[in-house]
């Protein structure tokens, strides 16, 4: 970063410093990348963390990028603590239904992933990223100044920022992303809008302290407790392996006092256990999309571009995913490799996301506690046996998806993408709640254990690679690469009895780790093969 006047020089302004900018930070930093993160907040806040699990596609984007033991390391809830959720009528009431393995949040290895699932508060995640920020050499940040002015030109983007105390400052760059959020200044100054709805239902979410809680219940370790009864309804769990909680009181007063608060609280508890209320924090559920992600040289990402419900846990991991996407997009742009169509294809393989997360969210959202609640429930008779077992069937009917997303989560693939060249060849049908992986074109790369500690993502390029599957190929790939500047690096397998996983001999891998291209000889055409990946077909 550079001082130009009173103005400072970077190449990326990141505004926003919540996980999707530091995510960003992060990928532009370990490409060498000069880029300043502007951030109102000096720390993150302690007070409501709304994003609690890190699914394991953005836990496989922290290993590549060398942090997701420092993420693991700073979660309050260690790796593999509970992969359960729990419906019951209270917490220290009847027990309804135990799912078990859910989102993928087990500590024992998998053949799929690479990096399981991990449970942990959004300010937790913050923090981890924030400590492994200077790392990354070409990064910078601006801690408690706000973005409050945007200017593009045709040669870059001026930002203005002040804080607390009023005192300004300028920072021009070559491009702008807006990761500020869903009441996003960036997205205010470029003009953009968002289109969709919010659902009637007030909610809230509280974090109190309660000694001893976890062990004045019945049902175990589970990173979720979803509280069935006619009283209050929603879902409460641990942030620490101490005494700190959260709850969600579904369909709360709008504007709720304390006390209120702590009656709910008690009764989702089902005893007047002794909490202290420490954060409060009113929402709606949001199903909103930015009209585009991009005007000129500013991009949107993660909450400023959508909003999703909570239910299924997509929101900041769906943002996560703009930051990897775009950021190895900026930086072939700002390394003179990318195609006149790269940086637009942006939008054109994450809004699809965005809109596919919220359609599974609002799948999620359309039976909750309140619509699984029944007066007998708690009776001891006859009669709340039956309602008891009736529930059950209801619950495993209608929220298994919502506990079981790992066939989503790794299933989301770039079907449409201009950049990548797809073929007609078959692929795996996945039977419901599961995964199947695929090499078909456009999808995360099926993953492989080479030994017990060295995942196939690990030995990939930072850029494109080559791998060979099954057979040495050409050096025609390196030749076209090296002709344009494009980062190819190739990695021979040599497993044939792997051809059928894969469906193909060959295939090439983006930075995102989603296939572009597969094949089975080396084709004539690598350069255009090459060509669509780094897009130089312009974006549809």
């Amino acid at each position: 970063m550079a001082s130009a006047g009173d103005t400072v020089t970077t190449e990326v302004i990141i505004a926003g410093g919540g996980p999707v900018g530091l995510t960003l930070a992060h990928e532009l930093g370990s490409r060498d990348v000069d880029c300043l993160v502007v951030e109102p907040r000096t720390q993150p806040d302690l007070a409501s963390p709304r994003c609690k699990q890190i699914n394991p596609k953005s836990m496989e984007a922290y290993r590549r990028l060398g942090i997701a033991g420092a993420i693991r390391d700073h979660a309050r809830l260690p790796f593999g603590w509970s992969d359960s959720a729990v419906f019951c009528t209270s917490l220290t009431g009847e027990g309804l239904v135990r799912f078990d393995g859910i989102f993928a949040l087990s500590d024992v290895q998998r053949d799929d992933l690479a990096e399981p699932a991990q449970w942990c508060a959004q300010n937790r995640l913050e923090e981890a990223l924030r400590a492994t920020l200077p790392q990354r050499a070409s990064v910078s940040a601006w801690w408690g100044f706000a973005v409050t002015g945007v200017k593009q030109d045709v040669d870059g983007v001026t930002v203005t920022a002040v804080d607390g105390e009023g005192n300004e400052r300028r920072v021009r760059g070559k491009h702008l992303v807006g990761a500020d959020g869903s009441r996003s200044v960036v997205r205010r100054e470029l003009g953009i809008r968002l289109s969709g709805r919010s659902h009637e239902i007030r909610n809230l979410q509280t974090i109190f302290s309660a000694p001893g809680l976890g062990e004045a219940h019945p049902h175990g370790r589970a990173v979720q407790y979803w509280v069935v009864n006619s009283e209050v309804n929603g879902l409460m769990g641990r942030l620490d392996t101490e005494d700190t909680w959260w709850a969600i009181i579904i369909g709360a007063a709008a504007d709720p006092d304390t006390a209120s608060v702590r009656s709910a609280v008690h009764t989702m508890i089902g005893a007047e256990h002794p909490i202290r209320i420490t954060g409060v924090d009113p929402w709606q559920a949001r199903m909103l999309v930015a009209d585009r992600y991009r005007e000129g040289r500013c991009f949107l990402a993660g909450d400023a571009a959508h909003q999703n419900p909570p239910w299924g846990g997509f929101g900041a991991n769906t943002g996560i995913g703009d930051a990897v996407d775009l950021g190895w997009k900026l930086a072939a742009h700002l390394r003179g490799w990318a195609g006149p169509g790269l940086l637009g294809s942006y939008e054109t393989e994450r809004r699809p996301m965005a809109e596919r997360a919220i359609a599974e969210a609002e799948r999620n959202m359309r039976v909750l506690t309140g619509e699984l609640a029944h007066p007998a429930l708690t009776r001891s008779d006859a009669e709340g046996a039956e309602a008891r077992s009736k529930t059950a069937d209801l619950i495993r009917q209608t929220k298994a998806a919502e506990m079981y997303t790992v066939g989503f989560v790794l299933g989301a693939r770039y079907d449409d993408s201009p950049l990548i060249t797809g073929d007609d060849r078959p692929e795996p049908v996945a039977p419901p709640l599961e995964h199947r992986p695929s090499g078909k074109p456009g999808n995360r790369l099926p993953h492989l254990w080479l030994d017990r500690e060295r995942s196939l993502y690990d030995v990939l390029g930072p850029g494109f690679t080559l791998l060979e599957v099954a057979a040495p190929g050409a050096p025609d790939w390196e030749d076209a690469a090296a002709s344009v500047g494009v980062p190819l690096a190739r990695y021979r397998l040599n497993r044939p009895d792997l051809r059928e996983r894969y469906g193909a001999a060959y295939l090439l891998v983006r930075p995102d780790r989603h296939i572009a291209w597969r094949g089975d000889t080396t084709p004539p055409d690598v350069a255009v093969i090459l060509d669509r990946a780094r897009g130089v077909v312009p974006a549809r």
